[in-house]
């Protein structure tokens, strides 16, 4: 298999979200669970499997490995960034020697609005690191300093580094405001090469570009595991909801590479639709590997495939999956990485279950559907 989808289970500075099946099975147990997959958790048994999600991402904030700070960083982002800022993981890794983990620090404090952080922020932008100064511009101009936010136009137009001009491209996309999309498109017309081009596409996208929605949506058809997971993962990322169809088309079609069916269920669920729940479920217990080989070896597999479930569960946030998270992340030999998948996926669903409950609104639930029936 090759480098492509080798990356969905780690996280590179061009490709943050990381960001992630068995074929169908006839039975309701996936491999490796021992119980039903469809079980919640009563409420002190949410609140407890809370608290130890917490307590997992944020020892991996200040662990010793980049690749489990910037996950772990992502996750605090994105499902509990009060939690975030309290424990320090965000401000404490702004100033990292690692140019990775600060870029994900600098992100998540900008998409978070951490005004309280603004003096670290501005000393970062005058970093001789580009990665680093590219996020400390797009986290000022998120906190409403735009003044150097023309900076990012060089990064991404001239810079030699093509993991530089990637990463302007991806902040550049999560500025916000369809006024930085004909910069992009300049740019995808001048680059030549494809890391850059799937990101600055990836950009637009989350823009509603149409050209860059439709362009992603011809290699979401594709043959070709690597190039239809990575378009997936885009196109989800972006809610693109004129994808509909295709990923109801590609969950419902059997494939020897799960990453594409699970890719597929998530972009449904972030359109409202869980569709593909119990394939998640199955999958968050994946071992079985196959096309082993040095370059994806069967652990690196287990890992991206059993991580890709997570996500798509965390996208469905549906409780009754919760009893299953907790197997998952309890069990012997679970890998960081994949432990952090399903902690965010807990802490999401936990607390949307919390809100439904207590009649607060939030976002749409999603609905169950039989697979293939998203436009119907």
């Amino acid at each position: 298999m090759s480098t492509a989808l080798n990356k969905l289970g780690s996280h590179n500075l061009a490709c943050p979200l990381v960001g992630f099946l068995l074929i169908a099975a006839p039975v309701i147990f996936g491999a490796g669970c021992a119980g039903p997959i469809h079980k919640t958790l009563s409420p002190n048994e949410q609140s407890t499997f809370r608290a130890a999600a917490i307590q997992a991402i944020q020892e991996a904030a200040f662990d010793n490995q980049p690749d489990h700070r910037m996950q772990a960083i992502e996750a605090f982002k994105e499902v509990a960034p009060a939690e975030g800022l309290a424990t320090g993981a965000i401000s404490l890794n702004i100033d990292s020697t690692s140019p990775a983990v600060s870029f994900a620090a600098l992100m998540a404090a900008g998409e978070i609005g951490a005004k309280s952080l603004m003096d670290q922020i501005r000393t970062r932008a005058e970093s001789s690191n580009p990665h680093v100064r590219i996020a400390a511009l797009f986290a000022l101009h998120r906190l409403g300093s735009t003044g150097r936010t023309g900076e990012l136009s060089r990064f991404l137009l001239d810079n030699p580094d093509a993991r530089v001009r990637a990463n302007a491209a991806l902040a550049i996309g999560r500025l916000g405001g369809k006024g930085h999309v004909r910069l992009l498109k300049l740019a995808l017309r001048r680059e030549q090469k494809t890391l850059v081009k799937l990101q600055i596409l990836e950009s637009l996208a989350l823009l509603q570009d149409r050209y860059a929605t439709e362009r992603l949506m011809l290699d979401g058809y594709s043959e070709y595991p690597d190039q239809a997971t990575v378009a997936l993962m885009m196109l989800a990322n972006a809610k693109a909801s004129a994808a509909e169809d295709l990923f109801a088309t590609r969950l419902a079609k059997p494939s020897d590479f799960p990453e594409v069916q699970l890719q597929a269920a998530r972009g449904l669920a972030r359109l409202g639709y869980n569709d593909g729940l119990d394939l998640a479920l199955r999958n968050l217990f994946f071992d079985s590997p196959k096309h082993v080989s040095a370059q994806d070896p069967a652990r690196r597999q287990i890992d991206r495939v059993r991580g890709l479930a997570a996500m798509a569960l965390e996208a469905m946030a549906d409780p009754i999956a919760l009893g299953a998270m907790k197997r998952a992340f309890d069990a012997p030999g679970q890998s960081v990485y994949v432990r952090l998948a399903v902690a965010r996926a807990a802490i999401r669903t936990i607390d949307q279950n919390r809100k439904a409950i207590a009649g607060e609104k939030s976002e749409p639930a999603s609905v169950a559907r039989a697979a293939g029936e998203a436009s119907k």
